[in-house]
């Protein structure tokens, strides 16, 4: 279930791969389904885009994770919604993920704000129907971590143009 805690994979003894000091990412697969779940400080979003490959998909994809979900070939812009009244959002296929959920309105100022709460981890359930097995081409970039100092920062990983090649059985 994508229901935004990593326990479960604390307990079916999945190794945490360190991405920052503050950041574990957390995969595990079963006969159907990849699951990618990644842990943030509070006061975090930890909102992904995930770019995927597979000889299963004819272009690679982006995986857009924040408030909302989409999906868009790489390079389309076209595909890609351009702002949070798009129609191409929630335009997905074969996966889902926990976002960052709206949490009502605060009216006690000027403008209506919008309020969010998050989850301990982001959690990304991957089909294997739709992408395949063998080797996937993934490459993280997770943005709105909030460190111990209170900066923001954001993750690309791996760095550079490598791809982290998961092997999808």
């Amino acid at each position: 279930m994508v229901d935004g805690k990593y326990d479960d994979y604390v307990r079916l003894g999945v190794e945490p791969i360190a991405l920052s000091d503050d950041v574990n990412l957390y995969i595990y697969q079963n006969e159907h389904y990849v699951w990618l779940a990644y842990n943030y400080p509070e006061g975090s979003f930890g909102t992904l885009d995930l770019e995927i490959d597979s000889e299963s998909l004819d272009t690679p994809l982006n995986l857009h994770v924040s408030a909302q979900l989409g999906e868009w070939e790489i390079g389309n812009d076209e595909q890609q919604p351009k702002d949070s009244t798009s129609d191409l959002w929630w335009e997905i296929d074969g996966w889902t993920s926990n976002v960052v959920w709206l949490n009502g309105m605060d009216r006690t100022g000027d403008e209506p704000q919008i309020n969010f709460k998050n989850a301990e981890c982001r959690e990304i359930q991957i089909s294997k129907s739709r992408f395949g097995k063998g080797i996937w081409r993934l490459k993280f970039n997770i943005r709105a971590i909030v460190g111990g100092n209170g900066e923001r920062y954001e993750i690309n990983y791996p760095e550079n143009d490598a791809y982290y090649n998961l092997e999808v059985s």
